[in-house]
């Protein structure tokens, strides 16, 4: 009786110790309730980013409605909205680069960014080289001009005119290229500097995205329209570096969370007074 007592004590006390073993093995929920397990597993850009706590983002800063500065000069606008829930997601803050347009895309393939935010529109041509996430917004190619214009309506009208765009735009400086004609072509580093040639005469008409233009006319330019015809609706979105999964797997993660409560027609309405009609 007292050997079958004792090895019952030694199953009890095996069992024990087993339960205690797999219980330390097992790992610790993270302080915000979430596990952390997997975490390990990330690999790439976006464990660098972990690592350092920010993401590094490429902008031009002066493209509204999608990316400007307000009165104390912080960057608010469309892409801005999606950087901090981006950032939120990732638990990490974020760090803005501004620059020409023309020098995000380079930058983005040597690394010299996470990524780009700055209505950047997805091309054939661009996926040649970057990576896109799910958009987060929709634009179509405009050509702006005085009222006082006549002949424009639609961006195939600018044959035979001096024509602004900004440098390397899929929704400006492509277009216009394509649809040639033009009398002269100027390019600027950014929408303002091109909006301020346009109000000053030194162009006739420019060639922008048509949320873009409608910000500009709105808030600035009042004698000045949009053309009744459009051309290439795009989907814009993050730009990144080809070949880092885990990186757009989570930015992808964000932005359709974020489309399941509402943001995308929210940011939209907030800075367009409208719906993206995709």
């Amino acid at each position: 009786m007292k050997k079958q007592t004792s090895l019952v004590l030694v199953l009890i006390l095996s069992l024990v110790l087993l339960i205690s073993a797999c219980s330390s093995s097992a790992p610790a929920p993270a302080a915000n309730g979430k596990s952390d397990a997997g975490s390990s597993n990330v690999k790439g850009l976006l464990a660098d980013i972990k690592k350092r706590g920010t993401i590094v983002i490429a902008t031009s800063g002066n493209n509204a409605p999608t990316i400007f500065p307000n009165e104390k000069n912080e960057l608010v606008g469309i892409d801005a909205e999606w950087a901090k829930i981006i950032a939120d997601h990732l638990g990490v803050k974020i760090e803005w680069k501004r620059m020409d347009f023309s020098g995000i895309i380079p930058g983005l393939m040597t690394g010299n960014f996470d990524i780009g935010l700055s209505g950047i529109g997805v091309t054939e041509e661009r996926l040649k080289t970057l990576d896109f996430s799910e958009h987060i917004a929709y634009d179509e190619v405009v050509a702006v001009y005085n009222k006082k214009t006549t002949g424009i309506n639609s961006p195939e009208d600018i044959k035979g005119r001096i024509v602004g765009v900004v440098t390397g735009s899929s929704n400006g400086d492509a277009p216009a290229r394509k649809i040639g004609g033009y009398k002269e072509l100027k390019t600027y580093p950014g929408q303002a500097e091109a909006f301020h040639d346009l109000q000053n005469g030194r162009i006739e008409v420019m060639v922008t995205g048509k949320m873009l233009a409608g910000h500009w006319i709105k808030t600035e330019g009042k004698d000045y329209m949009v053309s009744p015809k459009g051309l290439e609706g795009r989907k814009l979105a993050v730009a990144m570096k080809q070949g880092e999964p885990d990186l757009k797997n989570a930015i992808n993660e964000a932005i359709l969370a974020a489309k399941k409560q509402g943001k995308y027609e929210e940011i939209a309405q907030k800075w367009l007074g409208s719906t993206f009609s995709q």
